[in-house]
């Protein structure tokens, strides 16, 4: 990727800023670059709606019996003393 036209006061103060945080300039603009690529709060939404429209809810007592289930997995743990909140 080349980026013309970058002033030349825009791009110092870039550097100057990499410099600050111990960066490259390449590094900084690696770095702008993936976070203005993140998904923003819509495209997020749209993912989750899409989970959700492709899954098939369950009934109350099928998550019952899922809890029940770890609850059992669980408690059928030994005891780990390091997590003692006497201590």
């Amino acid at each position: 990727m080349i980026i013309r036209n970058i002033p030349d006061d825009v791009f110092e103060r870039f550097e100057q800023r990499a410099k600050a945080d111990g960066k490259s300039a390449e590094q900084l603009a690696r770095e702008v670059i993936a976070e203005k690529g993140m998904p923003d709060r819509a495209e997020l939404i749209r993912r989750v709606d899409a989970i959700r429209a492709s899954s098939t809810p369950i009934d109350w007592g099928t998550a019952e019996r899922f809890w029940e289930e770890h609850r059992a997995e669980r408690d059928a743990r030994p005891a780990d003393p390091s997590l003692d909140a006497d201590r």
